[in-house]
């Protein structure tokens, strides 16, 4: 191992000790240093095993979690928030470990799927009346369409995206406005999209 990186690592790690201590003596009714011993650690793992991407991810997300789960349960216990978190971390080294088939159709599906139905359970447990979870789904449903898209032709690509764009509109007309049907606008602008894709295709069809 490089003698280079083990020095820095000790350094960052004696830093974070040090703000243990320096928290601990000037401010003790409030404890801060959990950010500070957690960059550091994280810093010295990312140096120490370089070539650990994966482990080195999991035990960063574990660290940061970890310092998540601490400040909920200190300042707001009656509000365990720190479980919208943990979807977003647990996919980071996931994504990590699967980099070489983030491209394929099949992860893409899987993992945007668990990640839909992890925020659409957390939504029905804690029983919020705002429908918050369909902007999770929109999000994470461009993730497989964008490997379809690629796949296939812009004109194809281009439909599918109108299509998920008007639910999309539709959805939050209907959820968060239903009185007033503004969707027809923006589906109206998105309509564009396929449109010219169609006569750009059929441009280089004439000209062929």
């Amino acid at each position: 191992m490089n003698p280079w990186r083990v020095l820095v690592a000790f350094m960052l790690i004696s830093l974070g000790a040090f703000s243990v201590y320096i928290n601990l003596v000037t401010t003790p009714q409030e404890i801060w240093y959990t950010y500070s011993l957690g960059a550091a650690v994280i810093a010295a793992l990312q140096l120490l095993l370089p070539k650990q991407l994966a482990l080195v991810t999991w035990l960063s997300a574990i660290i940061i979690g970890a310092v998540i789960v601490r400040e909920n349960l200190v300042d707001s216990p009656s509000i365990p928030w720190y479980l919208y978190t943990i979807g977003g971390l647990v996919l980071w080294p996931v994504a990590i470990m699967f980099r070489k088939h983030l491209a394929n159709l099949g992860p893409a599906l899987i993992i945007s799927l668990a990640v839909c139905i992890y925020y659409y359970g957390l939504h029905s447990y804690f029983g919020h009346d705002n429908p918050w979870y369909g902007f999770v789904i929109f999000a994470m449903s461009w993730w497989p369409l964008s490997i379809i898209g690629h796949r296939s032709s812009s004109l194809f690509f281009s439909v599918l995206g109108f299509g998920a764009l008007s639910v999309f509109f539709l959805f939050v007309n209907i959820a968060y406005s239903p009185s007033v049907i503004w969707a027809i606008y923006p589906i109206f602008a998105a309509a564009w999209w396929p449109l010219s894709a169609y006569f750009y295709s059929h441009r280089r069809h004439l000209s062929r």
